[in-house]
């Protein structure tokens, strides 16, 4: 099964003025990426704009703030600014977004999401019950555990590749786009209005989704495209890049970010299960 990424840059909140706004912008991307069940969510730097410090560190806070199950975000989250309005926005109702429940109704091979401690030398682990339940790992903080009745219950640790369906993205952070370009592991798709209309690459872009592991779509800024931010980096899009434009026709002058972010996921997400 390919995995879906996107990347997109730390200046996509620099048409958003307050920690609201830029909130609610943040909640559209991340909810459009849980809808299409991407994998992972690249903030790369742009270096064509001058960008607000903390924007880069919101971005990354509040997507991972709404990946997280609701019963968790208390234990990891404290009370800071970024997340002033994250109470206020539409959940995301991931798969992993499970509600609490009662320790008997768990059943053998569960799997959840929970934040390990240590205590009194022992490892234990919230996963969403009454109280906390041993921890048979070695890592502190947010981890994906499965739960087994031994008859007491006891959390092990367990991999995103080794459970079925969709658990929610990690998000990293990218240097620059040239740097994610460079990297030839992963298929790449470059969106811009300045592309070639991906209606007439169809085999070529079908192919590539179906035969690699990794397939990354890349968005450029509300101010400049891709080709643009590339220049400020001295790079150039080579011909062999997919430079595709995923609205041809375009009714409008521009194609905001989170709308290009949804309407190209749905037009990536028709081939990938066709």
């Amino acid at each position: 099964m390919t995995n879906l990424w996107i990347a997109i840059p730390d200046s996509c909140l620099i048409d958003s003025q307050s920690i609201l706004d830029k909130s609610y912008k943040i909640s559209q991307i991340s909810r459009a990426c849980s809808i299409f069940c991407v994998n992972r969510i690249i903030v790369y730097h742009d270096r064509s704009v001058k960008t607000e410090k903390m924007d880069k560190q919101i971005i990354k806070t509040i997507l991972e703030y709404l990946d997280t199950p609701p019963y968790l975000r208390k234990k990891i989250y404290p009370k800071m600014f970024i997340l002033k309005h994250a109470g206020t926005l539409p959940p995301i109702k991931s798969p992993h977004h499970l509600t609490s429940i009662e320790m008997n109704k768990i059943k053998d091979g569960d799997v959840r999401f929970g934040f390990a401690i240590k205590q009194n030398d022992s490892l234990y682990v919230d996963v969403g019950l009454e109280k906390m339940i041993r921890y048979r790992g070695s890592q502190l903080g947010k981890v994906l555990v499965r739960i087994i009745k031994n008859p007491q219950l006891i959390a092990e640790d367990i991999s995103k590749d080794n459970v079925n369906g969709y658990w929610g993205y990690d998000v990293q952070f990218a240097d620059s786009l040239s740097a994610i370009l460079a990297d030839t592991k992963n298929a790449l798709l470059m969106t811009s209005v300045e592309g070639a209309s991906f209606t007439k690459h169809v085999d070529i872009l079908l192919n590539k989704i179906r035969t690699s592991k990794n397939f990354v779509v890349l968005f450029g800024s509300p101010k400049l495209g891709l080709r643009k931010i590339l220049e400020s980096e001295n790079k150039k899009i080579s011909s062999a890049d997919n430079f595709l434009n995923m609205f041809p026709l375009q009714g409008t002058q521009t194609v905001r970010l989170e709308e290009a972010i949804l309407g190209t996921l749905s037009i990536i997400n028709n081939y990938l299960h066709a």
